[in-house]
């Protein structure tokens, strides 16, 4: 032990700090490199790994240190025999002098570099073999350099150590990406229903949708979907995940109405085991689920101010903390946002925040609603009954011409969703028949009728809605009509929050949202009524 170095452990115990710390291939070499070089005082070092199944040899990492062309390019970098020496022998390869085994290319590269000696030790864990390290010298190998080589040795236990745990590390990390990736797909799998060839898109307006959504899956900005209930806004959520860079990772969907400020940071963010009462297993929340795929924030609008914080602090870090840890996790994740909300008077009554707007809002879409694609109607009829015939395994059924006028006169409040629903009901109540007005009328919203298709269908004006049935409907309009009006007032216009008129009429903001355009009434209108009168 004498003839070791006063501040050999000293120098070991150095060694050891800097490679425990370390959690990456680069940084594990870099530290090693750093630490290794002023003690050695070494010109060049350099570490492989060894894959005994296809008896190879690769870097771990880039060598530190004299550059040699050939040996550091990245393309195709020469293997060198001193490193397969080591592996064969299972034992330190020693040359004291380079210049005498010039007959190996690689040898000859580091002579012309201007090395003069080198030693490899070869990374033994559990009696096999996992890499080399390489450390080679500029000026001629003295006697006293035979304590080097020992301390060298040493040190190649650690390092070996270091590597076959870095290693372990790595490939229990490919596993785990892996097994994250199948309980993503059991858990979000691709639905058929949202396949691309159930999409009808037949006018302008639609086929104008389709290509902007198609161009925007190709970039990774966030995008959100304006549209009514039923417009689709889902299916092109799936569009643009399926058409981006991203469709082999998770599509994941979070519907924001249904967050409460307790399950908020669970659900999105995870939490650790033991972090409350009841965690007795860690959970992934949804973001990590979604990482390296997109997320959909369905009716972003109905997402309560307090939380939504909470999702622009993730917008912009790409990191989170699970419920009960300190530790940040990054993700990446494509956001792209739906709503049937209209944002801007949200954020104009102080109920959406401005910047999470323009950070959801990179980019927008907006699916116009089927009663302004009425020319689409007879297409998306016969597309839908292809559909639906082939679910249900029931008979098709055909509908007059009445009943033709009927579906392309109805306001359609729902949309392709209220569409679709009323097909299958059709379909289950008149399999194989041919449909009449009739039929038809008692599945609709009678109160969004317009006149026009009333009109249209003289046997629904004089059998299906009697004139005390109307009288009735109006009057039920009118009175629905003032009562909106009344609380409209008392809240000054704001229809959202703990104390906006839905809250206040039991409605959800969706359907006072509804029943504010079919009655043509203008929250804001209210809202200035209430400045100029105080009272």
């Amino acid at each position: 032990m004498q003839d070791f170095p006063d501040n050999f452990y000293q120098s070991l115990l150095l060694i050891n700090n800097a490679l425990v710390r370390e959690t990456t291939r680069e940084g594990l070499f870099r530290s090693l490199a750093v630490t290794l070089q002023p003690l050695v005082r070494c010109d060049r070092c350099s570490l492989s790994i060894y894959d005994a199944a296809t008896d190879s040899l690769e870097w771990f990492a880039r060598a530190e240190g004299l550059i040699i062309t050939g040996m550091d390019d990245k393309e195709a970098p020469l293997r060198g025999p001193l490193a397969r020496e080591a592996i064969r022998l299972r034992a330190p390869h020693l040359v004291p002098d380079l210049r005498k085994f010039t007959e190996f290319n690689a040898v000859q590269r580091m002579v012309d570099a201007g090395l003069r000696w080198s030693i490899a030790l070869p990374l033994m864990s559990r009696a096999q073999p996992v890499g080399v390290l390489s450390v080679s010298f500029m000026r001629p190998m003295a006697e006293e350099d035979r304590n080097l080589v020992i301390f060298l040795e040493k040190i190649s236990f650690q390092v070996a150590l270091a590597v076959d745990n870095m290693l372990a590390h790595t490939k229990l990390q490919e596993i785990n990406n892996e097994l994250q990736q199948r309980v993503g797909e059991l858990l979000y799998p691709e639905e058929p229903r949202y396949a691309e060839a159930r999409f009808f898109h037949q006018c302008a307006g639609m086929r104008r949708v389709v290509e902007q959504a198609r161009l925007l899956a190709k970039s990774n900005v966030p995008v959100l979907i304006c549209g009514e209930t039923g417009t689709g806004k889902e299916f092109i959520a799936h569009f643009i995940h399926h058409h981006s860079p991203r469709k082999n990772s998770n599509f994941v969907k979070v519907n924001c109405p249904a967050l409460s400020s307790t399950l908020f940071e669970r659900e999105l963010f995870g939490h650790a085991k033991g972090a409350f009462t009841g965690a007795s297993n860690r959970r992934i929340g949804r973001f990590e689920m979604a990482d390296n795929g997109s997320i959909f924030l369905d009716e972003i609008g109905d997402l309560d101010k307090t939380l939504q914080a909470k999702l622009l602090q993730v917008l912009q870090d790409a990191c989170f903390e699970r419920v009960g840890e300190s530790r940040s996790i990054h993700v990446n994740v494509r956001f792209i946002s739906a709503t049937n909300a209209a944002l801007e008077t949200l954020m104009r009554q102080g109920e959406f925040r401005q910047d999470l707007y323009y950070r959801l809002g990179a980019a927008a879409i907006h699916i116009p609603p089927l009663r302004e694609r009425r020319g689409e109607i007879p297409g998306l009829m016969r597309h839908l009954m292809t559909i639906l015939t082939e679910d249900m395994q029931c008979r098709p059924i055909t509908f007059n011409r009445d009943a033709q006028h009927l579906l392309e006169g109805y306001h359609w409040p729902g949309n392709v969703r209220e569409f679709s629903n009323m097909l299958k009901r059709l379909l289950i109540l008149h399999p194989g028949c041919e449909i009449r007005p009739d039929m038809i009328y008692p599945l609709l919203q009678q109160e969004a009728l317009p006149a026009s298709a009333a009109s249209a269908c003289p046997a629904i004006a004089a059998d299906a809605v009697p004139a005390a049935q109307t009288s009735a409907n109006f009057e039920l309009a009118d009175a629905e009509r003032r009562l909106i009006e009344k609380v409209l007032t008392m809240t000054n216009g704001v229809v959202s929050g703990k104390k906006g008129a839905a809250a206040l009429l039991g409605l959800p903001r969706s359907t006072l949202l509804y029943k504010l355009q079919k009655h043509g009434i203008l929250p804001d209108n209210y809202a200035a009524r209430r400045r100029i009168d105080p009272a």
